[in-house]
């Protein structure tokens, strides 16, 4: 088996990482930024939201404990 060299990043390898940056740049500019007004309701969108499946989490997990302290964790208290 032959061993093989390691390539060094040569002046391609350079330009490849140029032309990336400059084809980001670019396509950034093509982009539409949202306005201020349109960044703070969409911002109060996503808080809202996350508060309103907080809330459904956090009474799914208050159900589900209250009927296993019920159902479970009586019935092995009483056994002993």
């Amino acid at each position: 088996m032959a061993i093989q060299a390691r390539r060094r990043p040569g002046p391609e390898s350079q330009l490849g990482v140029i032309r990336f940056l400059r084809e980001t740049y670019d396509e950034l500019r093509k982009v539409v930024w949202p306005t201020p007004q349109e960044l703070y309701r969409f911002t109060l969108v996503v808080i809202v939201t996350v508060v309103v499946i907080a809330a459904f989490i956090g009474a799914v997990d208050a159900g589900l404990q209250a009927l296993t302290a019920k159902f479970i964790y009586s019935s092995v208290t009483k056994a002993h």
